[in-house]
C-alpha cells in the first residue's frame, strides 16, 4: 500500500469551566475519545489564566460558577480579549434567567444547553456543530512544526460500528453506576437541610441561609450528575430545586411555610425517583398538560409561563365554568386552581372534577391566599391534592407542578361533602 505522508493538523483544544468536577472530567474524557485536546478549569480565575497564556478553539462553560454571580460570569469571560470572537457553549439550569444577547454578542458565535438533560453524547453532538457551523481551522501556535504521518483511507464496516455502539453502552453504564453511587450521599444533605431550614426559627435566618446555600449546591451537583447519566426526571425536578434554593437566598423574606413545605415535598419525591429508577429513562420526554384556571389575568399569566420552562403545555382559562367544560372533553395531567373566583370557586370546580370520567384522578393543586395557609389546609383540599400558598415565587409554583407530575399514581385526597364556608372537612392529607 502506497503511504502518502500528510501534515497533521494540530487538535482543536477545548476549555471547560466547570466547577463540577465529575461532570467536566465525564465531558473531558468523552471529547478526548473523539481526538480533541482538553483542559479544565474548576474556577472562573484558572480560566482567566489559561485564555491569556494558551489559544484555544471552543470555549464550555458552566453557567453556574458559585463564586461569581452567573450573569457577571459569562460577562466576565467574554470581556477576555482571548474569548472575543471564540465560540462558547453555556451549560445553563432551564429555570435560571440566561445571559442577555448583548453579553453573549460579547464572545464569538454563543450556543446554550441544558446541563441538566446534557449527555457526553449531546455535548458532542454540539461540539461537532459548532465546529462544522464555522468552519473553524484550528489555531496553531507559531514556531510550532506539524508533525508528518501516514494517511490511510480506512472503511468502516459493521465490524466497527458494533465495536463502536459497544463502548457506547459501557461508558453509559459507568455514567449509571457512579450516578447510583453517588447520588444517596447528595440527597441525605438535601434532607439534612431541609430539615435545619425547616426547623430553625426567624431568630437563626443565619443559619436557614447556609442551608439554603449547601442545599443549592447539592440540588446542582445532583441535576447535573443525573442528566449526564440520562435520569430525566431527577434532573428536571433537582434543577428546578436548585433555582428555587437559589432564588431563596437572594429573597430571604420569601422564605414562608409554604416554601419549606414544597421544597420537602421534592426532595422526598428525589428520593422515592432515586429509588424505583435504576435505569435512564428513555430520551424521548413523555409530552405532559396542565391546566390552569385563575380569574386574575397576572397571576394566570404568571403561572403559565412558570409552568412553561419546565416545557410544559399550558392552557389558561379566567372562567371557571368554562374550563369544566374543557375539563369534560379532555384529559390533563395536572390541574390547578385559584381558591377564589367569581361564578364558581376552586373548591366547588375540584369536587365537580372528581366526578368526571376525563380528569377524575387527576391531581389538582389550589392556589390560596399565604396568611390562610395554615387554615384552610383541611377545608380547601376536599378532592385535591395539595396547595400552593400565595404570594408565591413562580420557581415554586414550577417545583410543585413537577412534584404531581413526577409522582407515581398520584391519588386525590378521599372526597368528603365540603362546606364551602369554611367549616373543615374529615380528609385525609396523602401530599405530606
Amino acid at each position: 500500500m502506497k503511504r502518502i505522508y500528510t501534515p497533521k493538523p494540530r487538535k482543536r483544544r477545548i476549555l471547560i469551566v466547570d466547577e463540577d468536577q465529575v461532570a467536566a472530567s465525564v465531558y473531558e474524557s468523552k471529547l478526548e475519545n473523539e481526538e480533541y485536546d482538553v483542559e479544565i478549569a474548576c474556577d472562573s480565575r484558572r480560566a482567566f489564566r489559561m485564555l491569556e497564556m494558551e489559544p484555544f478553539d471552543l470555549a464550555i462553560l458552566d453557567f453556574s460558577i458559585s463564586e461569581m454571580n452567573q450573569v457577571d460570569s459569562l460577562s466576565a469571560l467574554c470581556s477576555q480579549s482571548a474569548l472575543q470572537g471564540l465560540p462558547v457553549i453555556v451549560l445553563t439550569n432551564a429555570f435560571l434567567p440566561i445571559f442577555s444577547t448583548q453579553t453573549a454578542s460579547q464572545a464569538g458565535p454563543t450556543r446554550s444547553v441544558r446541563k441538566s438533560d446534557c449527555t457526553p453524547k449531546k455535548l458532542l453532538a454540539i461540539v461537532r456543530e459548532v465546529f462544522a457551523a464555522g468552519s473553524i481551522p484550528a489555531k496553531v501556535s507559531p514556531n510550532v512544526e506539524p508533525a508528518l504521518v501516514p494517511a490511510v483511507d480506512l472503511q468502516v464496516g459493521n465490524s466497527g460500528k458494533i465495536r463502536s455502539a459497544e463502548l457506547e453502552m459501557k461508558s453509559q453504564a459507568r455514567l449509571v453506576a457512579n450516578f447510583l453511587a453517588h447520588a444517596p450521599q447528595r440527597l441525605g444533605r438535601l434532607r439534612m437541610g431541609h430539615h435545619v431550614v425547616n426547623k430553625s426559627q426567624e431568630a437563626a435566618l443565619a443559619l436557614r441561609l447556609v442551608q439554603l446555600l449547601e442545599m443549592h449546591q447539592q440540588a446542582r451537583l445532583l441535576a447535573g450528575a443525573a442528566g449526564i447519566a440520562g435520569f430525566r426526571k431527577i434532573a428536571q425536578l433537582a434543577s428546578a430545586l436548585d433555582a428555587l434554593l437559589f432564588q431563596l437566598h437572594g429573597k430571604r423574606a420569601k422564605i414562608s411555610a409554604s416554601v419549606i413545605h414544597t421544597i420537602g415535598q421534592a426532595v422526598d419525591l428525589l428520593g422515592s425517583l432515586f429509588d424505583r429508577t435504576k435505569d435512564p429513562e428513555g430520551d424521548a420526554p413523555v409530552a405532559l398538560a396542565v391546566l390552569v384556571v385563575d380569574d386574575e389575568a397576572i397571576s394566570r399569566e404568571t403561572i403559565c409561563s412558570a409552568l412553561e420552562k419546565a416545557d410544559l403545555a399550558v392552557m389558561g382559562l379566567e372562567d371557571p365554568m368554562a374550563a369544566e367544560h374543557v375539563l369534560e372533553e379532555t384529559h390533563f395531567d395536572l390541574i390547578i386552581l385559584d381558591v377564589e373566583m367569581p361564578g364558581q370557586s376552586g373548591i366547588e370546580l375540584c369536587a365537580r372534577i372528581r366526578k368526571m370520567t376525563m380528569n377524575r384522578t387527576t391531581p389538582v393543586v389550589f392556589v390560596t391566599a399565604h396568611s390562610d395557609f395554615g387554615n384552610h389546609a383541611k377545608s380547601t383540599l376536599s378532592g385535591g391534592n395539595d396547595f400552593i400558598g400565595k404570594p408565591f415565587l413562580p420557581m415554586e409554583l414550577t417545583v410543585k407542578a413537577l412534584i404531581w407530575l413526577f409522582k407515581e399514581n398520584p391519588r386525590p385526597l378521599s372526597i368528603a361533602t365540603p362546606s364551602l364556608k369554611g367549616s373543615e372537612s374529615q380528609v385525609s392529607c396523602t401530599h405530606c
